[in-house]
């Protein structure tokens, strides 16, 4: 028992330096992708907020599109134009549609790609 207590040393450097290797690169991906999925989340709370005004099934599109662009504002968030639309057909509710890319870079060529898509329809009242 005792001598296979003073065989055991840890972790060698080689495995030390793996460690570390992976434990850099799992924290530098956090630092990257963690601000993309706040925003995301933050996108989702202003979309779920609509649903809190009483006037929403009745509103246009374009004054539905100002209350949103106001919450975006709010986040610090911008969209591109292709990436928000808001419709609204002849006697249907208001439908707002948003998707959208953010391209990370990792390291030397290799990217990371992380797509988002919110579909909202106003609830008839």
């Amino acid at each position: 028992m005792s001598v296979a207590k003073n065989r055991q040393k840890g972790l060698s450097t080689l495995g030390w330096l793996v460690a570390i290797l992976v434990g850099g690169f799992i924290i530098m991906l956090a630092l990257k992708v963690v601000p993309i999925y706040l925003d995301d989340y933050a996108i989702k709370k202003v979309l779920t907020s609509l649903d809190t005004r009483p006037d929403i099934s009745e509103a246009s599109a374009p004054q539905v599109r100002e209350w949103l662009d106001k919450g975006l504002q709010t986040n610090r968030i911008q969209l591109a134009g292709e990436e928000l639309s808001v419709l609204r057909d002849k006697g249907q509710p208001v439908a707002i549609a948003i998707n959208y890319e953010r391209r990370v870079h990792l390291i030397h060529n290799a990217d990371l790609l992380l797509t988002f898509e919110h579909n909202w329809n106003a609830k008839s009242q």
